[in-house]
Order: C-alpha cells, then structure tokens, then sequence
C-alpha cells in the first residue's frame, strides 16, 4: 500500500506477538495489529493500526516525503533523506535490542517505494507499488469468496487458533459456524471495498501526474481508513466470534473433564489383585478379629 511504506501494519501481520499457543491465545497473546488484531477478545483501534508508534512511523515516511519534493523538486535529495529516516528507524529499533527482523520489516515497503521512484527518476512511482499491492489483495480476498472461504476468517482463525490438529478439522471448525462464516464473509467484502477505493482514487492520479494531489490523498486514505475498516470489521464479526469461543472453550472443558474422569489402563487389575489379597487376610483371622498362628 502506498501509504504503508514504512511501519504501517500490512493486513494479517502479528507483531510482538508475545503467545501463540495452540488453542484460543488471542487474549493473551500481547498486541497484535492489521487483521490479526481482529482476533484478540480485547480489541483495540490503536493497537490494530500498530500503536501510537506504528502511526509516526507509518505516516512520518510518506509525510517526509511529499513534503520534501513539494518544497525542492529534487527527487535525489527526497530519496536521501528518506533513505537516512529508514536508517534511522532501524538504528533506533536495534538500541532498543529488537530483533534484526523486526528492525527491517518495517522499512522494507519504504525502501521498495524509494528504489522505483529513483529507478525510474519519476516521483509518481513512490506509490506504485501501493497501487500494486492493493490490487493483489483485492484479487485475493475477491478469490477467497468466491470459493466461499472468506479470506478475513482464515487469517483470523488461523491467528486465533492455529491448526494444530489438522487443516481440515480446523477448517470445519470455525466454517460450520454459519453465524461466524456469515460475518467472515460480510468482513471480507469490507476490506476488498477498501482496496477498490484505494486504487479507484490512486491510480487515476497517478495518470494524471499530480504527485502533490496524489499523495494527499494516499495519506487520508492510509492510517485513517485503514482504522476505520479495522473497527466496522469487529463490530461485525466480534458478536459471533465471542460465542463462538465460548463454545470452543465449553468443549474444551468438557473433553478435559472427561479425560480426567476416565481410569488408568491397569488400575481396575490393581484394585482387583488388592481386593483378592485382602479377602484372603480375612480367611486368616478367627472371630474375634485375631489372626491365626501359621504353621511353620
């Protein structure tokens, strides 16, 4: 997504994800962002666009530079100070002792973005790549209804619970729920209408040559729609998701109830070994309860 060059949370991305358990982990698996945010019991706008440092980070890149190239028209010098901020953001992540990988995930997108504006010596080609990856997720999800497995309800049961037990139990699992596949599906034709703006607005002006207009525009269309479709998606799929896991979790109990209930192989053998020993004592012991020399 153009807008999304630097840190911006990419749809399905989990990061600092601090559990991912086998089963229901979505409470208690720290802060996730995009679609994966969708899948924690305690969902929050801010922590689905990455927290108030997924927003500096996410805005600041494209801001820096549109900005820069509206005041110079010098798309080197745009490149360059853009490409020292991507420095910069991974420096800052390294001191703080974050992996390598997540110091670079999120400059890769601005670094693609730079590399065809300067490639190609056109600024226009700065949101290019957006354009492209709008597309391709538009494809996508549309291809996802159309063989009725809604492509927000894989990523986010596949976030939510893993398929430990084998993809098809999974997958029966949560698409037999008709109330939840329903909202899955309504969920999903929300995210592909957000693709179809995105582009519908960004590729026109892209023609036009208007980089001033088209990165306004990407920008409004960046962060703030991005949370807004975050937040209509759980309002519509947060209902059925909830008793969906109660459900889960009642069945879970239940089978571990049931387990907990059933004996251990070779303990009905072991309570019959003593139950005979016992009747034998008895047979060594007079009335009142003495027992009986042996002989020796």
């Amino acid at each position: 997504m153009a807008d999304e060059p630097s840190h911006t949370p990419m749809p399905g991305e989990r990061p600092e994800v601090t559990d991912a358990g086998t089963t229901d982990s979505a409470g208690a698996a720290g802060h996730r962002s995009g679609i994966a945010s969708l899948a924690s019991e305690d969902f929050s706008v801010i922590d689905s666009i990455g927290g108030v440092r997924g927003v500096i980070e996410s805005v600041l890149p494209s801001l820096v530079f549109l900005v820069v190239f509206l005041v110079t028209r010098d798309l080197a010098l745009t490149v360059k100070v853009c490409g020292a901020l991507c420095a910069l953001e991974v420096l800052v992540r390294l001191v703080q002792r974050q992996t390598i990988a997540g110091a670079l995930s999120g400059v890769v997108m601005m670094l693609i973005c730079l590399y065809a504006a300067y490639k190609s010596n056109d600024a226009r080609n700065y949101y290019l790549p957006g354009c492209i990856i709008n597309a391709v997720w538009a494809v996508a999800l549309l291809a996802s209804q159309a063989f009725r497995a809604p492509g927000i309800g894989l990523i986010v049961e596949f976030v939510r619970r893993p398929p430990a037990d084998g993809v098809r139990a999974w997958y029966r699992a949560w698409h037999g729920d008709a109330a939840l596949l329903r909202a899955y599906t309504v969920a999903t034709w929300v995210w592909i209408a957000m693709f179809v703006v995105r582009d519908a607005f960004q590729v026109p002006l892209y023609f036009s040559g208007n980089v001033g207009v088209l990165g306004t525009v990407t920008l409004v269309l960046g962060v703030p729609l991005f949370a807004l479709v975050c937040w209509v998606s759980y309002l519509i799929i947060g209902t059925p998701l909830h008793e969906h896991r109660e459900r889960e979790n009642a069945k879970d109990s239940e089978a571990k109830g049931t387990g907990c209930g059933a004996e251990e192989p070779g303990r009905e053998s072991e309570e019959a070994e003593d139950s005979e020993e016992s009747e034998g004592r008895k047979g060594l012991t007079d009335p009142r309860g003495v027992e009986e020399p042996r002989d020796l």
